[in-house]
């Protein structure tokens, strides 16, 4: 496994991580940080895209139908 060097605040967010039990190393904590980041990054892409769709006068989905395909797209029961 490689050693990883975090300033000690870090380090001591990663030890919280490690003894909660969700995860087993630093690499699952590493691994596991950077999907949600990737996540991120794709939800602010798409929260972006409505912003310039609703700009350019399409007013989209009403609130209640956008949350329906977001828990249909992720699997979440209503």
């Amino acid at each position: 496994m490689p050693n990883y060097d975090f300033p000690p605040h870090l380090e001591a967010l990663l030890q919280e991580h490690l003894e909660s039990g969700d995860y087993t190393s630093t690499d699952e904590v590493l691994i596991a940080a950077l999907r949600s980041l990737q996540f991120e990054k794709e939800d602010w892409a798409a929260v972006s895209e409505a912003l310039d769709t609703f700009d350019a006068g399409n007013q989209g989905f009403s609130l209640d139908e956008a949350v329906a395909e977001v828990r249909r797209r992720n699997n979440v029961p209503s």
